[in-house]
């Protein structure tokens, strides 16, 4: 079975060509770093692009995706009869309850509450209490509030869920979705969902699959569980599970993340819902319009940066769109395609060269007792290639990351067997600042600032990700080395 969506031209569907491409422009003027984009409408694509290195067959971390797909296992064993949401989650797992027993609060807890995000816990539990078992410790840290009450963002909630989900189908979470629904509408077979340290799936942030992988399940979700024909997934759970049911306002930030909440699912203004990960993972459906709108980014450290996306497709793209074909535009159409075959990962913008460049090529400089525990830099430019190579070394030995000026520089990062492109660019007459783009299953980034002063070197080092790179923050100075 072909499981690819058919294709047609964005006038076709009522949505100017131009309109799109203003859309994607619109989102590298505000230095969004996208990953890739599709627009759906009427079951047809009409626009789809990939920033490279990333493509369509590039399995990308989904984040907060995830726990919309543990929904969805719950839903199906809730359709087998294997649990029902008003369960008490204490009840699957007495062997995690500490020994003096279980929380009133948590006694009360329903699986339900937990689709909903209104647990009894404020904070995400295995980031309050450190143990191997993320799952252990949604049960022994003592709960802030009583359940079903208070909306709180609780991804140890979800990863319970998903040790749920493993515990009753003995299989994991993806396996068990593979085999109910996720092998019919041809979901990638190298996807993976991450583990938690004891081997258990990162039910809230831990999903790897494609862009289209997710365009897929989110149409599933839209057509309430059918799929060419079958019905997949239970269709009442479907029909809950995007209503609001958690009111966040007051809770979250932006416009958008206030709308409401249903089971693992958020609402979006303009009666749409959307599955949402961190950064700019987005699968948003808008039923008025029946249109989709499929994102993967990285928009960590850019506070608001989400909500960019949201404002310039209901602007760019929503305002725009016609409830009828519109005249087709073929010089548009190729506009539109040109410019979705261009699309390059985020270089950091500025100046190439400076001044300064010349005073510190290749100059080593010995830093002070820093938390980074770096101990010398020197930065070395090429600039026949347009590139440069910091040099550094710290407490796992010397290192070398190579930049592009004006580009990116795909490699390894070091200590660490992650990919990641590299770009930097004089910001100021003294400031070389490097950003480093993860492009692996640790999506997220990192800026290097270098700052010269005479015979001084003052360094800042910022990582923007969840898990990794902790070495990597701090900011300290060091001295132009003399061998005398």
């Amino acid at each position: 079975m072909n499981h690819l969506f058919e294709t047609a031209s964005p006038e076709s569907l009522g949505i100017p060509a131009l309109s799109i491409k203003n859309f994607l422009k619109r989102l590298d003027e505000q230095e969004l770093p996208m990953h890739s984009a599709i627009i759906m409408r009427h079951d047809k694509v009409c626009a789809e692009t990939y920033y490279a290195p990333y493509d369509r067959n590039s399995l990308h971390r989904m984040f907060s995706i995830t726990k919309s797909f543990v929904c969805l296992a719950i839903g199906l064993l809730e359709e087998e009869g294997k649990l029902s949401l008003d369960d008490h989650i204490v009840d699957y797992f007495p062997e995690k309850l500490p020994p003096e027993g279980a929380h009133p609060y948590l006694k009360m807890l329903t699986i339900r509450q937990m689709l909903t995000m209104r647990t009894c816990h404020d904070k995400t539990t295995y980031k309050v209490t450190k143990m191997d078992d993320w799952t252990a410790t949604f049960f022994v840290t003592t709960p802030d509030h009583v359940p079903g009450t208070n909306f709180s963002y609780d991804t140890s909630s979800t990863h319970t869920l998903g040790a749920l989900v493993e515990k009753l189908t003995g299989m994991s979470v993806l396996d068990y979705l593979r085999i109910k629904f996720l092998d019919e509408i041809g979901f990638s077979k190298d996807a993976y969902i991450l583990k938690d340290p004891v081997g258990v799936s990162m039910g809230g942030s831990g999903l790897c699959c494609t862009t289209y992988d997710i365009l897929k399940v989110m149409y599933c979700i839209a057509k309430g569980g059918v799929y060419h024909g079958k019905q997949l997934l239970p269709k009442k759970f479907i029909s809950e599970a995007v209503k609001k049911h958690s009111d966040p306002h007051g809770k979250q930030g932006t416009l958008e993340e206030i709308q409401g909440y249903g089971y693992q699912i958020w609402m979006t203004t303009h009666d749409g819902y959307v599955l949402f990960g961190m950064g700019g993972q987005l699968a948003m459906y808008v039923p008025e319009k029946d249109i989709f709108m499929i994102t993967t980014a990285d928009a960590q450290g850019r506070q608001g940066g989400v909500q960019l996306i949201y404002e310039a497709f209901w602007s760019e793209i929503y305002d725009k769109l016609s409830d009828s074909p519109l005249p087709e535009n073929a010089a548009a159409v190729q506009e539109l395609t040109t410019f979705c075959n261009s699309r390059k990962l985020y270089v950091l913008p500025g100046e190439s060269t400076m001044p300064m460049a010349d005073l510190i090529n290749n100059i080593s400089y010995v830093c002070d007792e820093n938390p980074c525990s770096v101990t010398n830099v020197r930065v070395q430019f090429d600039t026949a290639a347009s590139e440069g190579t910091l040099y550094y070394a710290n407490k796992t030995g010397a290192h070398e990351i190579t930049f592009g000026l004006g580009h990116n520089c795909i490699q390894q990062f070091p200590d660490y067997d992650f990919r990641c492109a590299a770009s930097a660019a004089w910001r100021t007459d003294n400031n070389l600042l490097i950003k480093i783009q993860i492009i692996d299953s640790a999506v997220g980034n990192m800026y290097i600032s270098l700052n010269y002063l005479d015979e001084y070197i003052t360094v800042m080092m910022r990582k923007i990700e969840e898990s990794f790179f902790n070495e990597y923050n701090g900011v300290f100075s060091g001295k132009r080395y003399s061998s005398n």
